[in-house]
Order: structure tokens, then C-alpha cells, then sequence
């Protein structure tokens, strides 16, 4: 059983529904009326939409979210565009220049463009990897921004105008081999800095990355090698982060490959001080780790063409082609995109979610005629000695989306319940 937390916000998966049923029931009675429980293959988490109700496919959404950022904003956004972000993206205005031509935002626009930013922020985060890197650009410019980086917010919101019903579909071949791209842009931003973008996909033909990483690197750096060194570096936590989560889930990890299309760089992650110069030796501490772990089999690099680094997308602003390409692997669409046939095929629960509608259980009305024996864990979670967890049956009432497939569950539930006390019954009378 796998048990997320946010907060009072829990996100509960197993094997077995009826361990579901089990670990709800539990929380029932330590709660009581405060309980809410939703299940389904479609739920609203944390404002993510989750529909699970294609086999061994998971589709990620955040349509309501978009529809209140959408109505927040104070102008029309306009007609949609191909692409969040222009190729001018990380070029900014003299500030002294700027200043003399009155070209700062007041401050009641300014705190807009603060709001909106971080709502874009939230969303990018959880969902729409699609965005992120003019939304990583934009977090750089809220202190002071100017009219320019207005219309750079702009863009953004008319991309998301035509693909408000994108979703990032995970497809996941196997869980015993890790895939990474992990690139970077050389002095891209305006004090001569790069940016990192990585992105993880499980599996050997798995599409859609699980985990992704778009950041301003945080010192500057001689050569585009040492970029991408960098790059790496920025990256490792995470990747070293996934392959020990995975395995504490009790997979195996076969590989853990990190895709490079600099040879450079890998020949300084490989080999350490032994490919090093005089102008890379002032960055042997982050070579040197990611040799150490190289070493230890944690991490492998392999070289990969520079037109299939997906993570491309998360290190500048791409258009066209390029970006279509790159999209269609980080978020798993196909690379001609239609919005209005994603709605079509959008759950219709989704809506619903987007109303608002709600239905509701009784957890007494799942356990009426069943005994605390017969609802006891066979290997409990709750416990570290793993003892017997029983539970009553006056717990109250649990809200929860009601649904014929629901229903399904619970008489299935009961009719095992009822079979093995048959079953015991006639073992007695036998006795």
C-alpha cells in the first residue's frame, strides 16, 4: 500500500480494493464525519485531475485551473499561439532604459503579473511541463517587471488557450529501467548564465515524463561542456532520488540511464580528473560526483543526438517542429495536436468534477452484518509489530463519489465476506 500526504489530503493505492475498503474504514473510525473518501477512476487531487480509467494509463489535467487563470486575468488574451514562448524570450530590457521610457508595470499591474506568474507556477509544477520554461523565466522577473515580460506572460496564456485540454499521459513499459535526459543551455540568460532541463520516462518505451527538472543554473560557466556538467549536477538529487524510491517500493532497478549529447561532458563524468584540463579543474567537486555514482552502478550516461534530447524543450524556447517534437515525448501528445478532438476524448467525469458534483456512501452501509474478525488485516500497515487491526462498525457516515461500478465493488466485497463465513460455518459443523 502506498499512501501519499498533503497535508490532510490522502492518496491511497494497493493491489487489493477490498485493503482500500479496509484502510478506509480504519481512518472512519478515527475520524468520523470529517472523512471524506472519493473513489473511482477519476478523481480531482490537490487540483490535478487524475483519470485512471484507461488500463496501465494514468492522464493528468488541470482544465479547471486553467478556466479560473483564464478569468483572473484583466485583459483578453487574444487569439492562440503555437508555442508558449517566443525565441526572444530570455532577452530583457536595460533597466535604466527602461526606467526613462516609463516602461515598468504600475504597481496594480504588477501585482497581477505577480498572481498570475504563480498560479502558472502551480500548474507548470504538478501537470503542464509543456510551459516550463517560460514560467521558470517569468519567476526570475516578478520583483520589477516591464511591459515586455507582460506580453511574455501573454504568450503563455494564449498557448494554454488552445491547448486547455491538453493532458500529460504517463504510459509506463516495465519499472526496471529508468530513463533520463538531462541537457542544458549555455549563457542564456541575461547575466550570462545557463538553464538545466531534465525529464524522467520509466521504462524502455514508456512516454511522458514522471519526473522533470527546469531551472536557472546558479553559477556561470566557461564552456558549454562545463554547462552540461552542470546540468548534470543540478539533475543528480533527483535522479539519485527516483532509483532509491523505486526500489524502496520493492522493484528491482536495472538501469539508470542518463542520456548526454555532449561527449565532452561525458567523458568528464566518466573518467573524472583523468579527462579533466586546466579549464575544467576549477569544477572537479561536481564531476566528481557524478564519477562516484557512476562508479558505484547507481547511474550510467549514454550519448544521445542532440534531435532526440526531449529535454531540449525545458532549456530554451522552441518553435515549430523542434518544439512539437520535444512536446509530444515530455508530455506524451501526439506531435499534431488538436485541442478540440482532446476534448472530445476528455472523461466525462472530468466535467462533472468541474461542477463540483459530489455523491455519497455510508461506510456503515458497507459493513452492515459483517464482524470485527472478518475485516481484520493479513498484514497490516498500521502496526509495526503487524498485529491484528479490527475495526467497529459505528464509524458514521463517509462521503464518497458514488458510481454503479462502486456498487459492483461493495456487493463483490460482500458476497466474499458472506462466502468464507459459509465456508467457516460448515468447517464447524464438520468439527
Amino acid at each position: 500500500m502506498t499512501v501519499t500526504f498533503h497535508v490532510d489530503d490522502l492518496k491511497i493505492s494497493h493491489a487489493e480494493e477490498f485493503e482500500l475498503t479496509k484502510m478506509i474504514i480504519w481512518l472512519g473510525k478515527k475520524y468520523g464525519n470529517k472523512l471524506v473518501v472519493h473513489r473511482g477512476d477519476v478523481h480531482d487531487y490537490l487540483g490535478m485531475d487524475l483519470d485512471y480509467s484507461e488500463k496501465g494509463v494514468v492522464k493528468l489535467s488541470m482544465i479547471k485551473q486553467l478556466e479560473k487563470v483564464f478569468a483572473d486575468f484583466p485583459e483578453d488574451i487574444g487569439r492562440s499561439a503555437s508555442s508558449p514562448a517566443s525565441d526572444h524570450l530570455f532577452q530583457v530590457r536595460d533597466p535604466e532604459e527602461t526606467e526613462r521610457e516609463g516602461k515598468f508595470l504600475n504597481d496594480e499591474r504588477k501585482s497581477q503579473f505577480h498572481h498570475t506568474v504563480a498560479q502558472l507556477l502551480f500548474i507548470t509544477c504538478r501537470v503542464r511541463g509543456d510551459i516550463a520554461t517560460p514560467v521558470a523565466f517569468l519567476t526570475t522577473r516578478v520583483k520589477k517587471p516591464d511591459e515586455d515580460d507582460w506580453g511574455k506572460l501573454k504568450r503563455v496564456l494564449k498557448y494554454l488557450k488552445g491547448t486547455k485540454y491538453m493532458k500529460l499521459t504517463l504510459n509506463i513499459s516495465d519499472l526496471n529501467n529508468i530513463r533520463w535526459w538531462v541537457d542544458a543551455s549555455y549563457n542564456t540568460h541575461e547575466d550570462c548564465k545557463g538553464h538545466t532541463g531534465g525529464m524522467m520516462t520509466l521504462g524502455k518505451s514508456g512516454r511522458g515524463a514522471l519526473l522533470r527538472m527546469c531551472k536557472k543554473q546558479k553559477l556561470n560557466v566557461r564552456s558549454s561542456c562545463e554547462g552540461e556538467l552542470v546540468g548534470i549536477d543540478d539533475v543528480l538529487p533527483l535522479i539519485l532520488w527516483a532509483r532509491y524510491f523505486i526500489e524502496e517500493q520493492g522493484y528491482t532497478v536495472e538501469q539508470n540511464i542518463v542520456y548526454q549529447d555532449n561527449k565532452s561532458t561525458i567523458l568528464l563524468a566518466n573518467n573524472g580528473r583523468w579527462s579533466s584540463s586546466k579549464r575544467t579543474k576549477h569544477i572537479k567537486s561536481r564531476y566528481f560526483f557524478i564519477k562516484d555514482k557512476i562508479d558505484q552502478g547507481e547511474v550510467s550516461i549514454e550519448h544521445q543526438p542532440t534531435n532526440m534530447m526531449w529535454s531540449d524543450v525545458l532549456t530554451k524556447p522552441k518553435q515549430g517542429k523542434g518544439f512539437r517534437a520535444d512536446r509530444a515525448m515530455l508530455m506524451n501528445v501526439p506531435e499534431i495536436y488538436n485541442d478540440e478532438e482532446e476534448r472530445k476524448r476528455t472523461h466525462p467525469k472530468l466535467l462533472e468534477l468541474a461542477q463540483g458534483l459530489e455523491n455519497s456512501i455510508t461506510a456503515n452501509s458497507m459493513l452492515s452484518g459483517f464482524d470485527d474478525d472478518q475485516l481484520q488485516h493479513r498484514r497490516s500497515v498500521l502496526d509495526k509489530q503487524q498485529k491484528r487491526v479490527t475495526w467497529k462498525q459505528d464509524i458514521g457516515r463517509i462521503n464518497a463519489n458514488d458510481s454503479k461500478a462502486r456498487v459492483r465493488h461493495l456487493e463483490a466485497v460482500r458476497a466474499r465476506i458472506i462466502a468464507r463465513r459459509a465456508r467457516t460455518t460448515n468447517k464447524l459443523g464438520r468439527e
